[in-house]
């Protein structure tokens, strides 16, 4: 995702739909999205037009963690009236991939060192077929016992790392609360 500078100076503390996807450099469409799903905060007056008020903190917390994490901020199937799906760097900074690592073996923590597809799809939530896909293509890396798969939690928590899981477009709810979770602490660590 192209990163581009903006003067925080001449930009005002509260701003319209207008301005802010400008200054965000994103359709009228996706900020339309943004603001009325709540990924932004913003004030709702009810009035026709000019109906939006973003603060300028909102603003650039929502440039800095779309930098990070796009996945969060891409709209649903249709949105665009056609199929979207957002664009992931291929890397997340070391910092954040070893965060990430941390809070998920955390998550992971009362479950055995081996877990199996059953278990994989009641976390989850992703159905029993899915979890198998991942598992024979090699996406998620596991073994067989009989006609079972086994999968080692290390293994678990690099492909929820991975790009693969991440960049998934019909995420779970479980997927999402996890993203979103791991976002909120990622921000009270700064």
């Amino acid at each position: 995702m192209d990163v581009f500078p903006v003067n925080w100076d001449s930009v005002p503390e509260v701003m319209n739909k207008e301005q802010f996807f400008r200054i965000c450099h994103i359709s009228k469409s996706t900020a339309l999205h943004l603001l009325k799903s709540g990924k932004v905060p913003c004030e709702w007056s009810g009035k026709k037009t000019r109906c939006y008020k973003i603060r300028k903190e909102d603003v650039k917390a929502y440039l800095e963690e779309r930098a990070i994490f796009p996945e969060l901020y891409s709209a649903p199937k249709g949105w665009y009236g056609t199929h979207y799906v957002a664009r992931l760097s291929k890397e997340l900074p070391e910092d954040t991939l070893r965060q990430m690592h941390g809070y998920y073996e955390k998550l992971l923590r009362k479950y055995p060192d081996v877990v199996t597809v059953k278990d994989v799809v009641a976390l989850t939530g992703y159905t029993l077929t899915t979890v198998h896909n991942w598992c024979s293509r090699g996406s998620l890396k596991a073994f067989q016992k009989g006609l079972k798969f086994c999968i080692p939690k290390i293994f678990l928590v690099d492909f929820f790392c991975s790009l693969t899981f991440r960049s998934i477009t019909r995420k779970s709810l479980w997927h999402i609360q996890t993203l979103n979770d791991f976002s909120r602490k990622m921000k009270h660590r700064k």
